[in-house]
């Protein structure tokens, strides 16, 4: 895809805000609530035995890989849709709107078991389907308004800022207003589908900035590559750097996050403002690197950023390991009033391990991201086809590959400890206190004594989970980019010169006839 803008003029300032902006309602209430709370909600106000939640795992699974492979052929009908609004935002807005319903329909709902589940599925599938309307649709907007790489950067980058704002946002507010006492009416139950509406409000108010403020040049749209089966195939089959690199990154994918809620839960109590803080941690590792990443590439090459990267993550899956299994749980703390919170030291030292983790999984997903990026060139050296809608899809591909691996590793780990003893307890406590039976305060002196008498083994399990998941995973990456992806810097220096040098010929000889 050429840089060169051949439409009416550059980005302009309002594209710039209006559309970057959009995004962050959306990636608080998809991507914050519903794709990283979905699971927090059914373990903490749905009673499931284990063969329900057998097949709502299953069911997970399958409707994230049907999302995989759904991306291309979404982004194939995009591609030809024509409409007097463009071709980017009629899909925006119905992905916007079916999305919002979803969404208010999975946490507005007094479902129990089997009839929880059933909904359950036709409900993630149905995501599944309509993010992808919108979230598709929304990215590919981009090279039709930024044509040259500076314009582009500009707008991706502070794209990405504002989704991250979405999401952080999301997982601030969250955790401390549906889980502990600070929970909105009361309940875990009130609370998320309170939480659904305001968020749900946050997505339809700035995507309708992105949608009406935009202006897209529908006279010159910026070309793109049709993705197909066929071609993903022969790309993957022939380019054996982007094979092992996207097996590299699909590694990374493989966090269980989710386990880290239930370990904090269990281990430190039914707080979510102590959930928040933990990520708070994991947070200003993941800012540290978008910081001083640009200073970081200009000291080491990519290999070094690779390495520290590995080393950040075994410092912080190993440290909160050791943490939670030898330091003292009864060591000094301190009351938040505020967030109606005690905090331990043991506490604070494993949240400090938790921004390692933040730092280096940024540090691997950014250097990997310009990896998968450089085996574009590889690929017209190797084979005279650039083929970057296949070479640029496969971040998401693998990321929700990753997750459906991820979430079917996680809860099946669930089932097996046995888990949903202690969640069906909590939730039918949450339950009664949604139906004014029991009040909050009875509600949480109840749910202490429940934690109370967890076995230590199921909390040491979690912790084992979290910790050498991180680290054998990450380890394996590493491994993998190391011993088998060998685009460097100089490699890659040579690669262009090669193709420049290639492209001049081939414009003497055209001359030349």
């Amino acid at each position: 895809m050429s840089d060169t803008y051949t439409g009416s003029g550059r980005l302009t300032k309002r594209n710039l805000i209006t559309f970057a902006i959009g995004t962050v309602g959306r990636d608080a209430a998809c991507a914050g609530l519903f794709m990283g709370n979905i699971l927090n909600y059914v373990y903490f106000t749905k009673k499931l035995d284990a063969s329900q939640f057998a097949v709502l795992t299953f069911l997970m699974a399958a409707a994230k890989i049907f999302d995989a492979f759904n991306d291309p052929v979404m982004g194939n009908i995009i591609d030809g849709t024509k409409s007097r609004f463009g071709k980017f935002k009629p899909w925006i807005a119905i992905g916007m709107f079916t999305s919002g319903i979803v969404v208010l329909l999975s946490f507005w709902n007094n479902l129990q078991g089997w009839a929880y589940v059933t909904f359950f599925g036709c409900m993630y599938f149905a995501f599944s389907i309509t993010f992808t309307m919108n979230d598709i649709a929304y990215w590919g907007m981009i090279p039709s308004l930024a044509r040259n790489s500076t314009d582009r950067d500009k707008l991706t980058s502070l794209t990405v800022f504002c989704a991250t704002l979405g999401g952080g946002i999301c997982g601030i507010i969250l955790p401390i207003l549906t889980t502990g006492d600070l929970a909105l009416g009361g309940s875990a139950v009130k609370a998320y589908s309170y939480m659904a509406i305001i968020f749900v409000g946050l997505l339809f108010l700035f995507q309708s900035i992105t949608l009406v403020g935009v202006k897209e040049d529908k006279e010159h749209p910026a070309p793109t590559e049709k993705i197909s089966l066929k071609s993903v195939v022969t790309t993957f089959k022939n380019n054996d750097q982007l094979r092992w690199i996207a097996l590299a990154f699909l590694f990374t994918q493989f966090i269980p996050t989710a386990a880290l809620t239930m370990y904090i839960y269990f281990q430190f109590g039914y707080n979510g403002s102590l959930l928040m803080l933990f990520y708070a941690f994991n947070s200003i590792g993941t800012v540290a690197v978008n910081i001083f990443f640009p200073v970081l590439s200009k000291r080491f090459k990519r290999a070094g950023l690779v390495r520290i990267a590995w080393i950040a993550e075994i410092i912080g899956g190993m440290g909160i390991l050791l943490l939670g299994l030898f330091f003292p749980n009864n060591t000094f703390s301190f009351t938040v009033p505020i967030l109606n919170a005690t905090i331990t030291f043991k506490y604070l030292l494993m949240s400090f391990m938790y921004f390692f983790c933040g730092f280096g999984t940024t540090a691997f997903y950014m250097s990997f991201m310009v990896c998968i990026a450089n085996t574009t060139e590889y690929n017209e050296l190797k084979f005279g086809k650039r083929s970057e809608g296949v070479i640029f899809s496969t971040r998401a591909f693998l990321t929700k590959l990753g997750n459906a691996i991820n979430t079917l590793v996680v809860m099946l780990f669930y089932i097996v400890i046995g888990v949903n003893k202690e969640t069906n307890a909590i939730a039918d406590l949450e339950q009664q206190a949604n139906l004014g039976t029991i009040t909050g305060d009875q509600k949480m002196v109840q749910i202490g004594e429940i934690l109370k008498n967890i076995a230590p083994g199921k909390t040491y399990a979690l912790l084992a989970l979290l910790a050498l998941c991180t680290v054998g995973t990450y380890t394996v990456a590493y491994i993998i980019f190391k011993k088998k992806y060998f685009i460097d810097e100089e490699y890659f220096e040579n690669m262009t010169k090669e193709l420049e040098e290639r492209e001049a010929q081939e414009a003497q000889e055209v001359t030349v006839q």
